[in-house]
């Protein structure tokens, strides 16, 4: 190796310890509405008023994400509405909900999720419903070997078995497979002081209620309305995070809480764990500080938290450290959360709704936060009413790549209709050269050359300045910084 590509490799070690991104951070984002270019409805008015929750899916493997909408009357009223296919075609959605099978009837849905429950490779849709209607499954028919999609079919009535909890509202589903047996299990959290379900799959997409005999009274649910089936501590087997927030039921009070799979798929033979998350209503699990571990933002009645993971004892203790998120929207009721790398600089950013599941604050002053993540520390760039086209009232929000040119845009069901955001400074965000160490990021200065000449020494084996050094930089340099 000759001296200069060794002074590279020492330099690489440099931009490590120092913690220099080998990209600039860019400036913060900023979206143009293309709704009317970009969505094609047909089965719902374009001003749908009707409560809103999202997923994406690539559910005809064609390489692009496509939408589910599902919908209910708004707030705490029974009404089945029926559900919302939109297909991306081309980076335009597309409402295929009748042509594709997503049309079996209204369903009083509160969340959805996508998938493969039979193990065929295609992703098939679960529809989490409330006020006693039923589940909803639906198979995806994979295509006809020419590369057709064949669409959805409704398989409930054959595929979900029997549920012996009288009070059937529940809120939020999860999936993973709890028993390992390779099969997607599904749990389905209560919000009405009812049970919990726990779904088991048989590994071919039918399901039993296994609640009793695998939870116990640890099913027992005081209002939950957001959960997560997930392997918090490494250990191989997937345990299920659950909250309850409006009433205390024995053995929980409020708050978020930590159930240990035994490694057999049971959860109430071991000690469950309980976070400090007081009025909890939301949860959305992220790494958001790149260390490797999960790490959980927590939507509060009260004041949102982010808890920072410090360590995992497995099937003992989950260490978390708690902070405030700066932002003036994150101080009272709020609503789904989606998370994303929205600025491509490699750390998850985190989108929170304003609308409450059951408050109906559709029309308040509340509008959507849109954090940025900077090495796990979220803030909101935006002032309260700074008049952002984005900051606005949805029920839920996903993110997508909807003209595939890098960067992340946003689908939005509102209070009243839908919006698409189409980024609109997507070319801000190629990344600059490695010489761009300090602020103003994207831009090549007389700090960069400071910072270069007084961190160099730190780990140059040859401490000597000289031709070397500014070899080095310049090479650095070469792809230029606007």
């Amino acid at each position: 190796m000759n001296k200069l590509s060794g002074r590279v490799v020492s330099l690489s070690m440099l931009i490590v310890l120092f913690g220099v991104s080998t990209q600039s951070r860019a400036q913060w984002i900023s979206f143009d509405d293309q709704t009317a270019t970009r969505l094609s409805l047909s089965s719902v008015p374009g001003s749908d008023s009707e409560e809103k929750d999202i997923t994406t899916a690539d559910l005809d493997r064609d390489g692009d994400l496509d939408i589910i909408v599902v919908r209910k009357r708004p707030f705490s009223f029974a009404g089945a509405r029926s559900d919302l296919l939109l297909m991306n075609e081309g980076g335009t959605l597309v409402d295929r909900t009748v042509a594709f099978g997503f049309n079996a009837g209204p369903s009083d849905a509160r969340d959805v999720i996508c998938v493969d429950v039979n193990g065929d490779d295609w992703l098939d849709v679960v529809i989490c419903t409330t006020f006693e209607d039923p589940i909803r499954l639906y198979m995806n028919l994979g295509d006809d070997g020419k590369g057709n999609w064949l669409g959805l079919n409704d398989e409930s009535g054959a595929r979900l078995g029997t549920i012996f909890e009288s009070s059937r509202r529940y809120c939020a589903v999860g999936a993973g497979d709890v028993n390992g047996d390779d099969a997607i299990d599904l749990f389905f959290s209560n919000y009405d002081g009812g049970d919990d379900l726990l779904y088991i799959n048989d590994g071919i997409g039918n399901f039993t209620d296994q609640t009793q005999s695998r939870m116990g009274t640890y099913a027992n649910s005081g209002f939950g309305t957001s959960n997560a089936v997930v392997d918090i501590d490494a250990d191989g087997d997937m345990d299920i995070i659950k909250l309850t927030t409006l009433f205390s039921v024995p053995p929980f009070g409020r708050g978020v809480y930590l159930l240990w799979n035994n490694g057999s798929g049971v959860f109430n033979t071991v000690p469950f764990q309980e976070i400090d998350a007081p009025e909890p209503y939301m949860f959305v699990l992220e790494d958001f500080n790149n260390d490797g571990m999960l790490d959980m933002y927590v939507v509060s009645d009260n004041a949102d938290l982010l808890y920072t993971t410090t360590g995992v004892q497995p099937d003992t203790l989950w260490s978390l450290s708690a902070s405030f998120p700066s932002s003036p929207r994150t101080g009272g009721f709020g609503g789904n959360l989606r998370t994303g790398d929205l600025d491509n600089d490699g750390d998850m950013d985190i989108a929170v709704g304003p609308i409450d599941t059951d408050l109906g604050n559709c029309g308040g002053s509340g509008r959507m936060a849109l954090l940025r993540n900077e090495n796990g520390v979220l803030s909101d760039p935006y002032a309260s009413n700074n008049g952002q086209n984005f900051t606005i009232q949805p029920h839920d929000l996903v993110y997508l790549d909807l003209n595939e040119d890098g960067c992340l845009d946003m689908f939005m069901g509102l209070c009243t209709g839908y919006k698409v955001f189409i980024r609109s400074d997507c070319d801000a965000q190629v990344p600059c050269n490695a010489a761009d160490f300090s602020e103003p990021f994207g831009q090549l200065d007389f700090f960069d050359v400071s910072y270069f000449l007084n961190n160099l020494p730190n780990m140059d084996p040859d401490p000597q300045f000289n031709f070397f050094d500014i070899s080095i930089f310049l090479s650095l340099m070469a792809d230029g910084c606007p």
